[in-house]
């Protein structure tokens, strides 16, 4: 919170600053200097996801050729988001790395399904405790090594990125 009323109130000073003489030289290198700056803060992102947890979800899931299921899962960071497929066994791998103390807080993971793994009921249960799964592996996780790992693969892997910040920089033609 105090980090955005500083962004609005560095706009504001920005926006006086601008007003007021801007045709002087000093003003005009003041400008270049601030704009530097905003260009710097914004892309450190640090006002807008600084005290942020990771939020996770299971938003859909998929049969591919009628011999597996991907599962789309959506992670909120502060205002960005993305957006990544994976399968049941790739998630499996990464509940094996985990240390089994963090293991035994967590929601139990989905069992392994031989046979029937690709009826519909069973995807649907399956993709609500992989849901469950995830969201507290998130929070009660979220320091182990594997967890942040999984998170910078998930970010490579994403089918769909939302920043909000780089929407601040779009401005259209008038």
């Amino acid at each position: 919170m105090a980090n955005q009323t500083q962004k609005i109130q560095y706009d504001q000073n920005y926006q006086v600053v601008n007003e007021n003489n801007s045709d002087l030289p000093i003003m005009a290198f003041l400008n270049r200097q601030n704009k530097q700056r905003v260009k710097k803060h914004l892309n450190s992102k640090q006002y807008d996801q600084q005290n942020c947890e990771f939020q996770v979800e299971v938003i859909n899931y998929k049969t591919i050729e009628k011999q597996f299921t991907i599962y789309q899962i959506k992670v909120i960071y502060g205002s960005l988001y993305w957006v990544f497929q994976t399968r049941y066994s790739l998630l499996e791998d990464l509940n094996s790395k985990l240390n089994k103390q963090i293991v035994q807080r967590l929601e139990k993971f989905p069992e392994k399904r031989i046979f029937g793994n690709l009826d519909q009921q069973f995807i649907l249960k399956r993709k609500v405790q992989i849901d469950l799964y995830l969201k507290s592996l998130f929070k009660q996780g979220r320091n182990e090594k594997a967890v942040k790992e999984f998170i910078k693969q998930s970010q490579k892997a994403a089918i769909e990125i939302n920043d909000p910040c780089e929407l601040k920089h779009f401005k259209l033609d008038s």
